[in-house]
């Protein structure tokens, strides 16, 4: 008696550019995470103007993937040197790279980034986004609005409550009485901190 091989199918071109992709994000994921960063705090000017060029390029003009060079960027300069890169994206380019970024891609790569650009340079305004997205419609996520919370408390929960304040229209303190109650609600008061 025989046996006969049924040979596996081979993937699809879809099932290759989602592996691709997924492959990308993780690498993005894997680089910030990883402990290689520059620690200087001097910017040279010339690379940041360079490396704005570069985001400019791959961002706007959607390269596929365009995530090496956009990787090496965000994943190994300093947060100074990415600073003064941003600013020269701004000034060399009319516009804010989180802008161009939600303008010209609405992948998971780019909100991977946007998030990623936020948390690097100015980790207030993504933690406001957190703590209301946490708050936000039935229900509260207690897991990230206390992650939140907590883990920003003796660190930067001044310039997250004035980050919420500006873009929100609300403040941290409000919300959280809104939408908490009991023990919890006391907890997270005492970390926030008094709001004028």
């Amino acid at each position: 008696m025989s046996t006969i091989t049924v040979p596996t199918p081979l993937p699809s071109p879809a099932a290759d550019a989602e592996s691709l992709w997924n492959a990308v994000q993780g690498n993005l994921l894997v680089s910030l995470v990883r402990s290689y960063r520059c620690a200087e705090e001097a910017v040279d000017v010339g690379i940041a103007r360079l490396e704005a060029a570069q985001l400019a390029e791959a961002i706007r003009k959607k390269k596929q993937p365009h995530a090496d060079e956009v990787v090496r960027i965000v994943s190994t300069r300093s947060k100074a040197q990415l600073r003064a890169t941003f600013q020269c994206y701004k000034q060399d380019h009319g516009s804010y790279i989180e802008e161009d970024i939600n303008n010209c891609s609405s992948s998971q790569f780019a909100r991977m980034l946007k998030i990623a650009v936020w948390c690097l340079t100015s980790p207030e305004k993504h933690f406001a986004e957190v703590i209301r997205y946490s708050i936000l419609g039935i229900g509260t996520d207690e897991d990230a609005l206390t992650r939140a919370i907590v883990s920003r408390a003796e660190i930067d929960m001044e310039k997250i409550k004035q980050e919420y304040k500006v873009r929100l229209k609300s403040t941290v303190t409000n919300d959280v009485i809104g939408d908490t109650s009991g023990y919890y609600m006391d907890i997270l008061l005492a970390l926030v901190g008094n709001e004028d």
